[in-house]
């Protein structure tokens, strides 16, 4: 009988608790049952007073340990492997160590939110094999989710060749403009050299747009109870999607909101003018980062050009037709030359 009260509560307790919890319950039952045995044999009742059944009860409760502790782990295991495909290693360790800080409830917050996209994807997609266009994407999305999640974003979800990202949000990250903005300079360089890859230049890939901005945002799980996503909705959200599409009409790479550019150096940031934006009343003014490569000489003539238009737009026009012929890979000043000349500068 003591035998088998031993053993059953052993493997529950082995089973149910964490080792070291259970240890120390089990050490407190199997104490117990050893007093009332050699409580028992002292009384001299006849009953056995032998430690066989402790030992048993030792026994079995080490067994159910170490198989709940090896369940654990390997349930640890996976749930760190999935995190890391969407948060830094760091964040992860923290989230599994303190579950507290994770905050999945819908909740008011200020993130940053960074949106890319391939540039003439509908197009390449017509003209490339299959295989290899799905491979590129694969080696194209890890190179672009390890950079995110290396300057401490959250990957919300892939979109056919788009990624959206947030910082700030489910954990606090302690200047996230300013991080999303090195984290854009990082894909840009990342993606530039992507497309000299043999597979990437063999389907013409495109060049990586991205759209930046920060703002008060609700964050949460949304969704169905089979399929629930980690997501942001607001305006800086919606803006910083506008906004990766405004490269194409400015010839930049990058393009960043009034709210995250007023977050970093402005000396790091070149003025790209005003733009409308879809859902915003009047014009907000948008940015790209400087090219670590781009001579001063030519930066100070882009600005005074910038500064020449009130007084002269068509002198500043001409003055952004030289700034392309010097800069040929630079698609934002001819784009800016002909904005200005249609009246779209301001």
């Amino acid at each position: 009988m003591k035998q088998a009260l031993g053993s059953g509560i052993a493997v529950i307790t082995g089973a149910a608790l964490s080792p070291a919890a259970g240890a120390l319950l089990m050490v407190g039952v199997l104490a117990s049952l050893w007093g009332a045995s050699l409580l028992l044999s002292a009384l001299g009742n006849g009953l056995d007073g032998s430690p066989l059944p402790t030992t048993i009860g030792t026994a079995v409760f080490v067994i159910a340990s170490v198989a709940s502790y090896a369940v654990t782990r390997r349930r640890e295991a996976l749930v760190r492997r999935r995190l890391e495909q969407h948060l830094a290693p760091a964040l992860v360790r923290r989230i599994l160590e303190t579950p507290g800080v994770l905050k999945l409830r819908g909740e008011r917050r200020e993130v940053t939110a960074l949106f890319t996209d391939v540039e003439g994807f509908t197009a390449m997609t017509c003209g490339a094999d299959p295989e290899v266009l799905v491979a590129t994407l694969d080696n194209y999305f890890e190179g672009m989710a390890t950079i995110i999640v290396a300057h401490g974003g959250v990957i919300d979800k892939i979109v056919g060749d788009a990624v959206h990202a947030f910082f700030n949000a489910a954990i606090n990250l302690e200047d996230h403009p300013r991080k999303a903005i090195e984290c854009a300079i990082a894909l840009r360089t990342w993606a530039e050299a992507f497309r000299c890859r043999p597979e990437a230049a063999i389907i013409k890939f495109g060049r990586t747009r991205i759209g930046i901005e920060s703002g008060p945002a609700i964050v949460g799980d949304v969704g169905i109870h089979a399929k629930l996503d980690y997501t942001a909705h607001g305006d800086a959200v919606n803006v910083a999607a506008r906004l990766e599409q405004a490269n194409k009409e400015l010839g930049s790479s990058i393009c960043i909101g009034p709210v995250a550019a007023s977050r970093s150096d402005p000396s790091l940031l070149r003025p790209l003018g005003k733009i409308t934006v879809d859902g915003r009343d009047g014009t907000i003014a948008v940015f790209e980062p400087w090219r670590c490569d781009t001579p001063k000489a030519w930066r100070e003539s882009y600005l005074a050009a910038i500064d020449q238009y009130d007084q002269d737009p068509a002198a500043a026009a001409d003055r952004f037709d030289q700034l392309a012929a010097d800069q040929v890979d630079d698609r934002v000043p001819i784009a800016i030359a002909l904005r200005m000349r249609f009246g779209k500068w301001r």
